[in-house]
This record gives C-alpha cells, structure tokens and sequence, in this order.
C-alpha cells in the first residue's frame, strides 16, 4: 500500500480571509451525511460550524454526533481546529460563507457558540428546535445568529418524509439559501 495515499489529505484554506462568525459548511463522509443527503436532496452540504479564532488559530465550534475526541466523550458541542474540521476523512466539500451584517454581529454570534461549547450542551438526538437545551449543527447556528436579530433560515424549514425520519427539520441547506450569506471560500 502506498503510505501517501494513507495519509489524510488537508486543503489548503486562504485563512487571511477568515473572520469571527463565519458559517462553515462540509459534505461529510459517514452514515449520518448521507442519511442528511438523502432526506435533503437539493443540498450540498451535510454539516455546518461557526468559525471562531482562540490562541491565534481558527476553530470551528460545531454540534457533531459520532466524532468524540476521547474515549467516552459525549456528543455534543465541540470545538477543533478548521483543517481537522475540513480534514478528508470528514469532508469531500467545504465552504466558508459569511453573514453580511455588521462584524460585531458575527463576533458576538461566535462568541455565543463559544459560551454553549464551555457549558458542553449535548447534542440533541431528537432533532428538537424548540429545545436549545441540546443542539444539533444547524439549531446551534441558527441559535446563536437568532440571539443577536439574525434570521438565516428566513423561514426556511425542511419536512422530511423518509423511514425513520419524519417530520420538519433544520437542515443546511435551509441556511445556505440565506439572501444574508455572501461565499468567502469554497473547494
């Protein structure tokens, strides 16, 4: 076997580019993007995250279940860096779109984020928006955007119809059509 092609390939991000507050979209890899794929067949990407700098490096915070970062950790709000986030085990495809609104805006909608990783709010397995005691990926976007007088999905709202899934649902396409979103970068 050819030790290259074992290795996980990284993209390379124009991260000069980047800012506080900025939506980060990936088409996964595994079961649970496909089964977001399946049910959302008009959207590209199957997971989102918010963009926030600690320590000079960007990290994306983001409500991810099956992706513990040690042996018996929880699904839940977590955050790491943008290139494990875009690494190519997790990611076949990545943007990275911004809120056009004021920046202070965004800051404070990451910084929302930010606060929900520390407090470890779980990821909520019943997909429930009226709960934001548990979050899943696009409920924690919408939420912490929501908090500060952004509507993303501008309601927007997925009713999905499949075995084992029914019902409406936040999906990222529902953020991606926003007239608010303007695309910074994409691979």
């Amino acid at each position: 076997m050819d030790r290259n092609k074992s290795k996980k390939q990284s993209v390379d991000l124009p991260q000069e580019l980047f800012r506080d507050g900025d939506i980060v979209f990936r088409r996964g890899t595994g079961i649970t993007s496909r089964i977001v794929l399946a049910a959302d067949r008009e959207g590209s990407y199957s997971h989102v995250g918010i963009l926030k700098k600690e320590n000079g490096k960007w990290h994306v915070i983001h409500a991810v279940p099956g992706e513990p970062d040690f042996k018996g950790d929880a699904d839940r709000v977590k955050m790491e860096t943008i290139e494990h986030f875009f690494e190519a085990g997790k990611a076949i495809r990545g943007a990275v779109m911004r809120v056009s609104k004021d920046s202070t805006v965004a800051c404070k909608a990451a910084k929302n984020a930010l606060n929900l990783f520390l407090k470890r709010v779980p990821f909520d397995h019943s997909y429930n928006l009226n709960d934001t005691t548990e979050m899943y990926c696009t409920e924690l976007i919408d939420y912490v955007y929501r908090k500060e007088g952004v509507d993303l999905p501008e309601g927007r709202i997925s009713s999905i119809n499949i075995p084992g899934l029914r019902g409406d649902y936040l999906l990222p396409n529902d953020i991606v059509q926003s007239k608010r979103l303007c695309l910074i970068y994409y691979f």
